[in-house]
């Protein structure tokens, strides 16, 4: 690998790792500023100059109508910025979004797609790491922290460097997709695909995130052919969900009991509480359907309703509710369209039909990368969207 390869690879990864950091070394609820977001608005920053001067020389062009339903998001979101509960907060989160289609797209455009797929494997792999170091040597940090009767709780669930498990989850989901496609592309080594896939893996279990976790195996199916190991795996879903469902029958709250994180039925009942946010998210972006709230301030809108919820989420919960209540009716379009794009185009590059998966099954309980500034949930869209061919 030459100099300016070796040089774009060292800046793509710092790029990553400090736009996907998120250091918890403030005390927890504190809202003082740390130089985290001075590291991620370098990073920022300098992507979207790297990616500007490349396309100010060699011209800038939406390569298919998918990603031209992604600009068109973006453009949206920019023209909604007056009608923000906090202008300047939105601004910075749409600037996050832009950096990372901007530079993922000049990554792409100069270097080519194994490339992309090599840089996102070196530099996830030094995330992984890092989250490992804050899990077992600063489990206060590492782990997922909760209120319970006012009383601050570490939980053996691992967050890693990020704010949370379900983030921890998803981080690690969307990893092991990117390295079994680098891995069958012969892109990166057997020996560093074994180390990194088998921490990924063992992370994604120790966040304890379902939703991470049932969204990376029904859409790691998609990475390869339809074959008899295919097949094997989902007679074996089948068998075992069969298994699950007669196990219901003869005592139902006993299986939810197991099932359910705290051993109480009604976490699953109510999927964890988002029946309750769901309806009460619905009427408050009912108030301001075609403004909306803003992007990136549903964590400050949202408070709101914990006298009717009896807490504050921090965000909708799914894709298209978060998008009708941060940009209204045109978020929710646009949202939906960029969604539905992948039920009437084909695309030959599994990754991105496996990422368009992992998306759709995420966005039913999570709010996705609508949930605050850009992070790892950004990354399979941006890829998603600049896969498709014409």
């Amino acid at each position: 690998m030459n100099r300016v390869r070796l040089f774009n690879l060292f800046l793509f990864s710092m790029f990553i790792i400090f736009s996907l950091f998120v250091f918890r070394i403030r005390e927890y609820g504190s809202d003082s500023v740390d130089f985290q977001i001075v590291l991620r608005l370098m990073a920022w920053g300098g992507g979207i100059l790297i990616a500007f001067i490349y396309f100010y020389k060699f011209g800038f062009r939406v390569s298919n109508n998918h990603e031209l339903l992604f600009v068109a998001f973006i453009l949206l979101a920019i023209l909604m910025l007056p009608f923000s509960m906090l202008p300047f907060r939105s601004f910075v989160v749409v600037l996050s979004y832009a950096a990372f289609y901007f530079y993922f797209k000049y990554v792409k455009s100069r270097f080519g797609d194994d490339f992309l797929l090599y840089s996102i494997s070196l530099s996830f792999f030094v995330v992984v790491c890092f989250s490992y170091f804050y899990y077992l040597a600063l489990p206060d940090l590492g782990r997922h922290i909760y209120w319970l009767n006012d009383v601050l709780f570490v939980s053996p669930r691992m967050s890693g460097v990020f704010s949370t498990s379900n983030a921890m989850g998803g981080f690690c989901a969307v990893y092991c997709l990117f390295l079994l496609h680098a891995f069958n592309k012969s892109i990166i080594s057997k020996s560093f695909f074994i180390v990194a896939f088998g921490l990924s893996l063992i992370a994604l279990l120790l966040s304890d995130s379902k939703t991470a976790f049932i969204s990376f195996v029904f859409s790691s199916l998609f990475l390869y052919k339809r074959n008899k190991f295919i097949l094997f795996v989902i007679l074996s879903g089948v068998i075992f969900t069969s298994l699950l469902i007669i196990y219901a029958a003869f005592d139902f709250y006993g299986f939810l009991e197991h099932v359910s994180r705290h051993g109480d039925p009604e976490e699953v009942l109510t999927f964890t509480g988002r029946t309750y946010i769901w309806p009460a998210v619905f009427d408050m972006a009912l108030d301001r359907p075609f403004t909306g709230y803003g992007i990136g301030v549903t964590s400050l809108a949202l408070p709101t309703l914990e006298d009717i919820i009896g807490y504050t989420p921090a965000h909708a919960h799914n894709l298209v509710l978060q998008a009708f209540f941060c940009l209204g009716l045109g978020g929710m379009l646009c949202i939906t369209a960029i969604l539905g794009y992948n039920l009437v185009v084909k695309c030959k590059n599994r990754l991105g039909n496996s990422m368009a998966v992992y998306i759709v099954i995420t966005s039913l309980f999570e709010a996705s990368f609508l949930s605050g500034v850009a992070g790892y949930s950004i990354i399979p869209v941006i890829y998603m969207v600049l896969s498709k061919e014409k």
